[in-house]
């Protein structure tokens, strides 16, 4: 029987255009290309940030449990990936995906062999086969390495015995960036609802974006805040300032962040984003609803209006404040307190007392300027 499978192209929040980002791909579950009775009993999938070499990737392990209720059986599973367009070289990496690396799979405790397709058509599977391309099929005479225009499909012959099976599943991809977004990536969980049960019994997302991190993750799979679990850091329910979308901001001081369902029928895709922070390039005028601060103060004295000036009272009070905030400082004022929370850098110290003859005289300078550049 012929299956039609449409390709799972999921596009992020923030569009990367040419060159002022980079798009490089989606993660994506693994998918039966053809229709089956094997259900997802467990899934346990996990996300870790690394910066290697200056390049920074995420690692992904998905550890799946099945349950074959059947006779034994062989499936064709695939993995989906849309090419990488922005600043990027597009060209395939010896006929598969350029920014996908260290793609394995262990099935049972023994590893399987996979084949990597390019595709330009989402009926792909025509008469039990995957219709593949060619390089210069796919390229062809007007290819743009910054846009292309086909798939990848990473797949392999998975035989399910009777019973319980186990898949772990581990690849490597860049993560995404742009002039908004220090980093981003998104991950496909809709693809999970094609399995025989039409969910996951019991889902599990680890996420581990490293020490003193802030990101946001799109409210598309979830509702509240309140579904989240994070080991050390902070959780705030948010909207994303372009979008104007539900989101929730995280910041880890250090661990995991974890989200825990039963029943999981995802209706959503995870997209996940760190928002690029800048002090002096992007403004002139601090606006606390709008902006972040950093966790240092550097002086210019070539330019003494830089990072000085508030728009109103409430910006200036945080502002001014700044010093301390970084040394820890706890805040009685309610409006400073849940400003700086929000800051990924900030560690709250009890024990901390602020006294103004223990800044240095640098830091003097800049209060100074600040006082004198109010919002009036």
């Amino acid at each position: 029987m012929n299956f039609k499978l449409g390709l799972l192209l999921f596009l992020f929040g923030f569009n990367c255009f040419a060159n002022d980002g980079a798009y490089y791909a989606s993660g994506n579950q693994l998918i039966p290309i053809n229709e089956t009775d094997v259900t997802v009993t467990k899934e346990v999938l996990t996300l870790v940030r690394k910066v290697v070499d200056g390049e920074t990737y995420v690692y992904v392990t998905v550890d799946y449990t099945f349950f074959n209720s059947g006779k034994n059986k062989t499936i064709l599973v695939g993995f989906e990936a849309p090419s990488p367009f922005g600043d990027v070289n597009g060209y395939p990496k010896n006929g598969a995906h350029p920014y996908i690396s260290n793609f394995d799979v262990i099935m049972n405790n023994q590893f399987l062999k996979h084949k990597t397709a390019m595709v330009n058509t989402n009926n792909y599977y025509i008469n039990g086969a995957i219709d593949a391309k060619t390089e210069a099929e796919v390229i062809g005479e007007d290819f743009n390495s910054n846009s292309p225009e086909f798939y990848y499909v990473y797949y392999f012959n998975a035989n399910f015995k009777p019973g319980i099976n186990t898949i772990k599943h581990t690849y490597r991809f860049n993560m995404s960036g742009s002039v908004l977004e220090r980093y981003s990536f998104d991950y496909i969980l809709t693809a999970a609802n094609r399995w025989g049960n039409n969910q996951i019994d019991d889902f599990t997302l680890n996420i581990d974006m490293g020490n003193n991190q802030d990101f946001n993750i799109s409210n598309t799979f979830f509702e509240d805040k309140k579904e989240w679990s994070i080991e050390d850091g902070r959780v705030f329910n948010h909207v994303n300032e372009y979008s104007k979308a539900k989101d929730t901001k995280f910041i880890t001081n250090s661990g995991i962040i974890s989200f825990k369902k039963k029943n999981f029928k995802p209706k959503g895709e995870l997209s996940l984003y760190s928002s690029a922070t800048y002090m002096k390039d992007y403004y002139d005028v601090f606006d606390y609803t709008k902006h972040n601060l950093p966790h240092d103060i550097i002086f210019y004295k070539e330019d003494n209006k830089t990072c000085t000036k508030s728009i109103d009272e409430d910006s200036y009070k945080i502002l001014r404040n700044l010093p301390f905030a970084i040394k820890g400082y706890v805040f009685k004022t309610k409006v400073i307190q849940d400003y700086y929370l929000t800051q990924s850098w900030y560690k709250p110290n009890p024990n901390y007392v602020a006294k103004l003859e223990t800044l240095s005289n640098q830091v003097m300078d800049w209060l100074t300027l600040v006082k004198s550049n109010t919002w009036e």
